[in-house]
Protein backbone atom coordinates (compact mmCIF):
# COMPACT_ATOMS: atom_id res chain seq x y z
CA UNK A 1 0.00 0.00 0.00
CA UNK A 2 1.43 3.54 -0.91
CA UNK A 3 1.71 6.00 1.68
CA UNK A 4 -0.80 7.98 0.40
CA UNK A 5 -3.14 5.30 0.26
CA UNK A 6 -2.29 4.30 4.26
CA UNK A 7 -3.07 8.21 4.82
CA UNK A 8 -6.95 8.25 3.34
CA UNK A 9 -6.98 4.57 5.12
CA UNK A 10 -6.03 6.03 8.49
CA UNK A 11 -7.96 9.45 7.90
CA UNK A 12 -11.01 7.39 6.92
CA UNK A 13 -10.62 5.00 9.51
CA UNK A 14 -10.25 8.15 12.13
CA UNK A 15 -13.21 9.91 10.64
CA UNK A 16 -15.46 6.51 11.31
CA UNK A 17 -14.38 6.46 15.35
CA UNK A 18 -15.23 9.75 15.66
CA UNK A 19 -18.65 8.89 14.26
CA UNK A 20 -18.90 5.88 15.65
CA UNK A 21 -17.82 7.25 19.19
CA UNK A 22 -20.76 10.33 19.29
CA UNK A 23 -23.31 9.03 17.26
CA UNK A 24 -23.48 5.45 18.55
CA UNK A 25 -24.61 6.42 22.22
CA UNK A 26 -22.46 3.96 24.04
CA UNK A 27 -22.28 4.16 28.06
CA UNK A 28 -18.53 5.75 27.85
CA UNK A 29 -17.60 8.35 30.50
CA UNK A 30 -17.80 12.29 29.56
CA UNK A 31 -14.19 12.88 29.63
CA UNK A 32 -13.25 9.64 27.73
CA UNK A 33 -16.13 10.10 25.33
CA UNK A 34 -14.71 13.58 24.35
CA UNK A 35 -11.24 12.98 24.13
CA UNK A 36 -12.18 9.67 21.39
CA UNK A 37 -13.53 12.69 19.62
CA UNK A 38 -11.34 15.10 19.78
CA UNK A 39 -9.11 12.66 19.23
CA UNK A 40 -10.75 11.71 15.79
CA UNK A 41 -11.27 15.12 14.88
CA UNK A 42 -7.53 15.91 14.85
CA UNK A 43 -6.38 13.02 13.52
CA UNK A 44 -8.95 13.38 10.43
CA UNK A 45 -7.18 17.08 9.86
CA UNK A 46 -3.84 15.73 10.17
CA UNK A 47 -4.59 13.02 7.83
CA UNK A 48 -6.40 15.45 5.24
CA UNK A 49 -3.27 17.84 5.83
CA UNK A 50 -1.07 14.92 4.94
CA UNK A 51 -3.19 14.22 1.66
CA UNK A 52 -2.97 17.64 0.42
CA UNK A 53 0.92 18.44 1.37
CA UNK A 54 1.50 15.06 -0.54
CA UNK A 55 -0.70 15.97 -3.99
CA UNK A 56 0.74 19.73 -3.66
CA UNK A 57 4.34 18.29 -3.81
CA UNK A 58 3.72 15.75 -6.15
CA UNK A 59 2.35 18.50 -8.89
CA UNK A 60 5.11 20.82 -8.16
CA UNK A 61 7.71 18.15 -8.39
CA UNK A 62 6.02 16.98 -11.38
CA UNK A 63 6.85 18.05 -15.28
CA UNK A 64 8.56 20.89 -15.54
CA UNK A 65 5.98 23.37 -17.53
CA UNK A 66 9.34 24.86 -19.68
CA UNK A 67 10.75 22.01 -20.92
CA UNK A 68 7.41 20.50 -21.88
CA UNK A 69 6.70 23.47 -23.85
CA UNK A 70 9.96 22.69 -26.05
CA UNK A 71 9.27 19.17 -26.28
CA UNK A 72 5.58 19.59 -27.95
CA UNK A 73 7.39 22.61 -30.02
CA UNK A 74 9.50 20.44 -31.64
CA UNK A 75 7.21 17.61 -31.95
CA UNK A 76 4.10 18.38 -31.69
CA UNK A 77 2.50 15.90 -29.08
CA UNK A 78 5.61 14.66 -27.43
CA UNK A 79 5.09 17.09 -24.25
CA UNK A 80 1.42 15.66 -23.52
CA UNK A 81 2.90 12.16 -24.03
CA UNK A 82 5.79 12.52 -21.58
CA UNK A 83 2.87 13.59 -19.49
CA UNK A 84 0.14 10.39 -20.09
CA UNK A 85 -2.26 12.69 -22.34
CA UNK A 86 -3.59 10.60 -24.61
CA UNK A 87 -4.36 13.30 -26.99
CA UNK A 88 -0.81 13.55 -27.95
CA UNK A 89 -0.89 11.32 -30.06
CA UNK A 90 -3.53 13.78 -31.75
CA UNK A 91 -0.86 16.38 -32.11
CA UNK A 92 1.58 13.22 -33.63
CA UNK A 93 -0.84 12.14 -35.69
CA UNK A 94 -1.73 15.77 -37.27
CA UNK A 95 1.94 16.33 -37.87
CA UNK A 96 2.38 13.30 -39.65
CA UNK A 97 -1.04 13.65 -41.95
CA UNK A 98 0.42 17.73 -42.47
CA UNK A 99 3.43 17.14 -43.50
CA UNK A 100 2.88 14.12 -45.34
CA UNK A 101 -0.28 16.21 -47.19
CA UNK A 102 2.40 18.70 -47.74
CA UNK A 103 4.93 16.97 -49.70
CA UNK A 104 2.05 14.87 -51.98
CA UNK A 105 1.32 18.53 -53.03
CA UNK A 106 4.25 19.96 -53.48
CA UNK A 107 5.43 16.90 -55.66
CA UNK A 108 2.30 17.06 -57.60
CA UNK A 109 2.60 21.23 -58.32
CA UNK A 110 6.45 21.13 -59.20
CA UNK A 111 5.91 18.13 -61.50
CA UNK A 112 3.11 19.98 -63.19
CA UNK A 113 5.72 23.06 -63.48
CA UNK A 114 7.53 21.09 -65.12
CA UNK A 115 5.11 20.02 -67.26
CA UNK A 116 3.69 23.54 -68.20
CA UNK A 117 7.00 24.66 -68.75
CA UNK A 118 7.95 22.02 -71.16
CA UNK A 119 4.88 22.85 -73.07
CA UNK A 120 5.74 26.54 -73.40
CA UNK A 121 8.80 25.74 -74.52
CA UNK A 122 7.67 23.87 -77.14
CA UNK A 123 4.61 25.73 -78.79
CA UNK A 124 5.53 29.42 -77.57
CA UNK A 125 7.64 31.24 -80.46
CA UNK A 126 10.18 32.70 -78.08
CA UNK A 127 12.22 33.70 -81.26
CA UNK A 128 9.19 35.21 -83.22
CA UNK A 129 8.40 37.01 -80.83
CA UNK A 130 11.92 38.44 -80.05
CA UNK A 131 12.36 39.70 -83.64
CA UNK A 132 8.86 40.83 -83.91
CA UNK A 133 10.05 43.27 -80.67
CA UNK A 134 13.06 44.22 -82.17
CA UNK A 135 11.65 45.58 -85.78
CA UNK A 136 8.08 46.66 -84.16
CA UNK A 137 9.21 48.20 -80.76
CA UNK A 138 13.01 49.07 -81.10
CA UNK A 139 14.31 49.57 -84.67
CA UNK A 140 10.93 51.49 -85.44
CA UNK A 141 11.47 54.62 -85.42
CA UNK A 142 7.86 56.71 -85.28
CA UNK A 143 6.26 53.71 -86.77
CA UNK A 144 6.38 51.56 -83.61
CA UNK A 145 3.49 49.26 -81.95
CA UNK A 146 1.64 50.65 -79.27
CA UNK A 147 2.67 50.60 -75.47
CA UNK A 148 0.43 47.33 -74.76
CA UNK A 149 1.79 45.25 -77.72
CA UNK A 150 5.56 46.62 -77.07
CA UNK A 151 5.44 45.55 -73.08
CA UNK A 152 8.70 44.05 -72.76
CA UNK A 153 9.17 40.32 -71.84
CA UNK A 154 10.25 39.17 -68.55
CA UNK A 155 13.78 37.31 -68.96
CA UNK A 156 13.19 33.48 -70.44
CA UNK A 157 13.02 30.98 -68.17
CA UNK A 158 11.59 32.67 -64.87
CA UNK A 159 8.21 32.52 -63.45
CA UNK A 160 7.63 35.86 -64.34
CA UNK A 161 8.00 34.99 -67.91
CA UNK A 162 6.10 31.89 -67.57
CA UNK A 163 3.24 33.67 -66.12
CA UNK A 164 3.17 36.93 -68.89
CA UNK A 165 2.94 35.03 -72.09
CA UNK A 166 -0.27 33.06 -70.63
CA UNK A 167 -1.81 36.00 -69.04
CA UNK A 168 -1.18 38.62 -71.32
CA UNK A 169 -2.95 38.82 -74.57
CA UNK A 170 -0.51 40.50 -76.46
CA UNK A 171 1.72 37.66 -76.58
CA UNK A 172 -1.05 35.55 -77.02
CA UNK A 173 -0.29 35.21 -81.58
CA UNK A 174 2.96 33.24 -80.45
CA UNK A 175 1.29 30.03 -79.56
CA UNK A 176 1.03 28.74 -82.65
CA UNK A 177 3.10 30.65 -85.28
CA UNK A 178 0.46 31.18 -88.31
CA UNK A 179 1.32 34.41 -89.48
CA UNK A 180 -0.50 36.50 -87.90
CA UNK A 181 1.74 37.37 -85.59
CA UNK A 182 3.14 40.34 -87.49
CA UNK A 183 -0.06 42.57 -87.70
CA UNK A 184 0.09 45.11 -85.89
CA UNK A 185 -3.94 45.90 -85.71
CA UNK A 186 -4.60 43.06 -83.54
CA UNK A 187 -8.24 42.35 -84.21
CA UNK A 188 -8.37 39.13 -82.52
CA UNK A 189 -6.60 35.48 -82.65
CA UNK A 190 -6.51 32.48 -84.09
CA UNK A 191 -8.14 29.61 -82.70
CA UNK A 192 -4.47 27.64 -82.38
CA UNK A 193 -3.46 30.70 -80.51
CA UNK A 194 -6.56 30.47 -78.29
CA UNK A 195 -6.76 26.75 -78.02
CA UNK A 196 -2.83 26.60 -77.11
CA UNK A 197 -2.48 29.26 -74.86
CA UNK A 198 -5.45 27.97 -72.70
CA UNK A 199 -4.65 24.36 -72.66
CA UNK A 200 -0.81 26.05 -71.20
CA UNK A 201 -3.34 28.48 -68.73
CA UNK A 202 -4.90 25.45 -67.39
CA UNK A 203 -1.47 23.67 -66.72
CA UNK A 204 -0.55 26.29 -64.96
CA UNK A 205 -3.22 27.44 -62.92
CA UNK A 206 -3.35 23.51 -61.57
CA UNK A 207 0.27 23.54 -61.07
CA UNK A 208 0.01 26.58 -58.63
CA UNK A 209 -3.33 25.22 -56.94
CA UNK A 210 -1.59 22.10 -55.69
CA UNK A 211 1.64 24.21 -54.96
CA UNK A 212 -0.94 26.67 -52.78
CA UNK A 213 -2.66 23.80 -51.34
CA UNK A 214 0.60 22.49 -50.35
CA UNK A 215 2.00 26.39 -48.27
CA UNK A 216 -1.79 25.55 -46.48
CA UNK A 217 -0.62 22.25 -45.25
CA UNK A 218 2.69 23.74 -44.43
CA UNK A 219 1.32 26.33 -42.13
CA UNK A 220 -1.03 24.24 -40.69
CA UNK A 221 1.90 21.76 -39.70
CA UNK A 222 3.30 24.88 -38.19
CA UNK A 223 0.66 25.83 -36.31
CA UNK A 224 0.15 22.16 -34.69
CA UNK A 225 3.62 22.64 -33.37
CA UNK A 226 2.53 26.27 -31.63
CA UNK A 227 -0.74 25.05 -30.35
CA UNK A 228 0.45 21.39 -29.18
CA UNK A 229 3.35 23.77 -27.33
CA UNK A 230 0.63 25.55 -25.64
CA UNK A 231 -0.93 22.70 -24.37
CA UNK A 232 1.50 20.65 -23.02
CA UNK A 233 2.74 23.62 -21.01
CA UNK A 234 -0.89 24.62 -19.54
CA UNK A 235 -1.34 20.74 -19.32
CA UNK A 236 2.05 20.43 -17.29
CA UNK A 237 1.47 24.09 -15.56
CA UNK A 238 -1.70 22.38 -13.63
CA UNK A 239 -0.23 19.01 -12.75
CA UNK A 240 -0.97 16.70 -16.04
CA UNK A 241 -2.99 13.46 -16.34
CA UNK A 242 -0.92 11.76 -13.16
CA UNK A 243 -1.42 14.95 -10.81
CA UNK A 244 -5.02 15.08 -11.65
CA UNK A 245 -5.65 11.24 -10.30
CA UNK A 246 -3.20 11.47 -7.12
CA UNK A 247 -4.41 14.38 -6.17
CA UNK A 248 -8.43 14.14 -5.25
CA UNK A 249 -10.54 16.71 -4.06
CA UNK A 250 -10.94 15.89 -0.27
CA UNK A 251 -12.73 17.73 2.48
CA UNK A 252 -14.21 17.60 5.10
CA UNK A 253 -17.85 17.21 6.32
CA UNK A 254 -18.81 18.42 10.12
CA UNK A 255 -22.41 17.35 11.01
CA UNK A 256 -23.88 17.64 14.30
CA UNK A 257 -26.16 14.40 15.01
CA UNK A 258 -30.08 15.21 15.55
CA UNK A 259 -31.00 14.37 18.95
CA UNK A 260 -27.59 13.38 20.13
CA UNK A 261 -24.75 15.08 22.23
CA UNK A 262 -21.72 15.97 20.08
CA UNK A 263 -20.02 16.01 16.94
CA UNK A 264 -19.54 13.85 13.87
CA UNK A 265 -16.82 14.50 10.91
CA UNK A 266 -16.47 12.50 7.97
CA UNK A 267 -13.36 12.91 4.78
CA UNK A 268 -14.73 12.86 1.71
CA UNK A 269 -12.63 12.28 -1.14
CA UNK A 270 -14.07 13.54 -4.39
CA UNK A 271 -12.76 11.46 -7.90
Amino acid sequence: MSRRSAVVVAAVACAAMASATVEAGEPLAGSQSCAMARLALVSSLDARAEVLDAGGDEAQGGHDPARMFLLSLAVPGSGQIVQGEKRGWLYLVAELAFWGGFYALNEAGLGERDDYERFADEHWDFDGYSAWYQDNCVDCGDDCAGDYDCRPLAEYGTQEYYEDIGKYGTYWRWWHFDGDEWDIVWDGYSAEDVSFRDEYWGMRQESNRHLRQARYFMMAAFLNHVVSAVDSFLSARSGGAESAVAAPDVALEFDVPEGREGLSCTLVARY
